[in-house]
């Protein structure tokens, strides 16, 4: 393993939790714990429970930096810290408001089975947000190892109602209220209180089975809390190892998480798309042998499939090497995909990003959770059956969209021109002015080449659409 020799760089969304924080160096992740944490640690180690999650992939990989000479450089730049983690890089990060509700309940239910298995180490999570989630091929993966503590009483759980904000509640909320990720994460990164989902859902809701437990009884507690002038803090210092109705409860918010998602029916605009599109198998079958030649030809490492879909180019994508991002800004889309991974797992990343306002930096002094920009790396991108979807509904011209996959990309861009008497152009057009009479074939290929060098241009047999294979310009 090579020798770290460049500065650290602090991770800005890791600074909350004073038991230590994660920063990168040489393109590597570590982690610095202080010494309780250490000490928990090793014993789940200890204990078979570390090595087995992270054997059966449910947390990222992670090793103690044993070499003393590491350790001591580290040591003399994260002081006070003594005592380090190296997780396994994890090549595209991706956020709450940016998953499906599938997402959001196999992240869940991924973070419920951690706190299972810590349980028979006598150890639990002291926090359960979301954030502690990431996805890994299609897989939800637990990364935050800092969570871990040992506290006196195994009977309940002190994170449980931050597991309700950051999983029950917009799973109630996506599902039976017409929320979706965005909305209920993007403005509050640490979810909704109990106070304001009581206040969405309406009187004979909060008092059935589906609010009872998790919303209605917690907000009497938290009430009664209020009115109480001194609270007996021995209570949560009273040992009891008995973690039987903890596991009880997890037992249960793991069947209720399963069965919102499961209530879920996606019916977006562009979810049935592949049932209703105009392309005949023929066409469909010779656009797809012509993107994976380019894609074999060329092996770009880390591809961007903008309007993925049901992701079947990404797919096409990741069978060609690549690490793949598919991204599309309707959620039921990227829903059925992500429910397609879970049973043919490739090396996908599901994101649910409207291109013309993408998630932004936001959180503490706008840094602690990155932009989608900033996290793209992207050296190829497919922009298929997507140009007019950007001309039409995101109001930008050919100049613009230029611009745009100019910025999505190092390298390469794959771009199917779709003529404005494509009958998917007109249908768009269906209650619109139509602008678009200049835009054609040789418009398009003018404006792309003010930042593309064109390497290839096939017609689609079958189709009156073209793909355009480019190659991004320097910028003089």
């Amino acid at each position: 393993m090579p020798a770290v020799t460049g500065p650290s760089s602090r991770i800005g969304g890791s600074f909350r939790d004073p038991a230590g924080y994660v920063f990168s160096r040489d393109g590597r992740i570590f982690r610095a714990v202080d010494e309780a944490t250490t000490g928990h640690l090793r014993a789940l180690e200890q204990a078979g429970v570390l090595p087995r999650l992270i054997q059966s992939g449910a947390i990222v990989p992670t090793r103690f930096v044993e070499d003393a000479r590491l350790a001591a450089e580290l040591a003399a730049e994260h002081a006070p810290f003594h005592s380090f983690l190296e997780h396994d890089v994890i090549g595209t990060l991706s956020f709450p408001y940016e998953w499906t509700v599938s997402m959001i309940a196999d992240a869940g239910i991924a973070t419920l089975e951690v706190q299972d298995q810590a349980l028979q180490a006598s150890a639990s999570l002291k926090d359960a947000t979301a954030f502690n989630i990431q996805f890994v091929g299609g897989r939800p993966v637990f990364i935050d190892l800092g969570s871990f503590e040992r506290p006196p009483r195994l009977d309940v759980w002190f994170a449980l109602g931050q597991f309700n904000q950051m999983f029950v509640f917009p799973l109630l909320l996506c599902v039976h209220h017409g929320w979706d990720p965005r909305a209920y994460f993007l403005p509050r990164l640490s979810g909704r209180s109990v106070e304001d989902v009581s206040r969405t859902l309406g009187r004979l809701e909060r008092w059935g089975p589906r609010a009872l437990f998790d919303v209605t009884l917690p907000l009497a507690l938290n009430k009664a809390a209020q009115k109480q002038t001194q609270v007996d803090r021995s209570l949560l210092e009273r040992a009891n190892p008995d973690a039987r109705p903890q596991r009880l409860q997890i037992e249960r918010l793991r069947g209720k998480v399963r069965k919102l998602a499961e209530a879920y029916r996606p019916a977006g605009t562009w979810s049935d798309y592949e049932r209703t599109c105009t392309y005949t198998d023929a066409a469909e079958e010779a656009k797809k042998t012509l993107v994976r030649r380019f894609l074999e030809a060329r092996r770009p490492k880390r591809v961007l499939d903008l309007g993925c879909n049901t992701g079947d180019y990404s797919r096409i994508a990741a069978a060609a090497g690549a690490e793949v991002i598919a991204a599309d800004g309707d959620h039921d889309a990227v829903e059925i995909l992500y429910r397609r991974l879970r049973r043919e797992p490739a090396s996908i990343t599901p994101m649910v990003i409207d291109i013309t306002n993408p998630s932004p930096a936001i959180g503490y002094l706008n840094q602690e959770r990155p932009s989608f920009l900033e996290r793209l790396n992207a050296d190829c991108v497919l922009g298929l059956a997507l140009l007019h979807h950007l001309l039409i509904s995101g109001n930008l011209s050919l100049p613009a969209t230029c611009e745009l996959f100019a910025a999505l990309t190092s390298d390469l861009l794959v771009l199917e021109f779709v003529p404005t008497d494509d009958p998917m152009f007109r249908r768009m057009l269906q209650f619109r002015r139509d602008l678009f009479s200049g835009i054609d074939l040789a418009a398009c290929k003018q404006a792309f080449s003010q930042r593309f060098r064109l390497l290839e241009e096939h017609s689609i047999e079958g189709s009156p659409r073209t793909l355009l294979f480019y190659a991004k310009e320097a910028v003089a």
